[in-house]
């Protein structure tokens, strides 16, 4: 097959690696972590998530962290609803991620409403953003909408079943409403390459070549690599990854970490595949992470 020259990795460590990470930074520190990153090459970063600090206490501080890092690469929060839109906004960031479940159950546990009433959520935000208005009335700017889709590969519960033409369905009604690029989440880690390129495949087939498609992957059985091999074969070339392999989902009961930022980008370098990030730069900031993590565990 014919490989790309280069891929784009969306580091999403200060989000997902550290909403439910053992021990917890300062607002400071997870600023340091974010600029590294961006100093390591990396140019666009979940910096945060606008969640209740209630269900995800360990992102209470997304206002301070947003608007710290206003002057950087692209600064993207993850944003469950309206409430979480109009902070973000407020902060100056770049682009949010609207996230939606493909699991009932876990959208359920995760968002607190059923799908249709996120997708009226999103609605009204996309509507919002097209005219740069808050729900306030303030004019504060448009920003980039990125849908994203957890469970797109399988669901935590063993009674559910997702399908591709399921996920691929709410792909299309979130690009109808308003997202420029697509994210499909394997939040359980139970992806197989297979699945993977059937998925990925009935999903463009769905919203159009024109649609960026984003791979996040969770590293249950140590086939993320193959799960990435699998999704550039089907043409996708951006992937959310964090370092250290950290990160997991607060309402999935044993949700395995990302697949590792340092071993994904080794890896393209490796077959001649640009990420435009230093592998050296990466490996200092892992190591200064864990260490500053495992400090906030022992002062516990």
């Amino acid at each position: 097959m014919k490989w790309p020259q280069s891929v784009r990795i969306v580091d999403v460590t200060p989000r997902d690696g550290l909403q439910d990470a053992d021990g917890a930074l300062t607002s400071e520190q997870k600023i340091r972590l974010c600029k590294a990153l961006y100093d390591a090459g990396v140019r666009s970063v979940e910096i945060t998530a606008f969640v209740s600090p209630k269900w995800v206490p360990l992102m209470k501080d997304a206002e301070t962290v947003a608007t710290a890092l206003r002057d950087c690469h692209e600064t993207i929060a993850l944003v469950p609803n309206e409430k979480g839109f109009d902070r973000a906004l407020a902060t100056g960031v770049d682009a949010v991620t609207f996230v939606v479940s493909a699991s009932p159950m876990h959208q359920q546990e995760n968002l607190r409403m059923p799908l249709a009433d996120s997708l009226q959520q999103f609605r009204r935000i996309a509507e919002r953003n097209d005219t740069g208005g808050s729900a306030a009335g303030a004019d504060v700017g448009r920003v980039r909408l990125r849908g994203a889709i957890s469970c797109a590969f399988g669901s935590p519960f063993s009674d559910e079943t997702i399908v591709p033409a399921h996920v691929a369905d709410i792909a299309e009604q979130l690009v109808e409403t308003g997202a420029v690029e697509l994210g499909l989440a394997d939040t359980v880690g139970v992806g197989t390459p297979q699945v993977v390129y059937e998925t990925l495949c009935r999903v463009k087939a769905r919203v159009g070549e024109g649609v960026p498609i984003v791979l996040h992957l969770h590293d249950r059985y140590e086939l993320g690599l193959g799960n990435i091999t699998a999704a550039l074969m089907a043409g996708v070339t951006t992937f959310e990854t964090a370092l250290g392999g950290l990160g997991g989902c607060p309402f999935v009961p044993d949700a395995p970490g990302n697949l590792d930022t340092e071993k994904v980008v080794c890896w393209m370098h490796r077959m001649g595949i640009e990420t435009g990030i230093d592998e050296e730069g990466l490996a200092q900031t892992r190591t200064w992470l864990l260490d500053a993590l495992r400090a906030s565990v022992a002062r516990a």
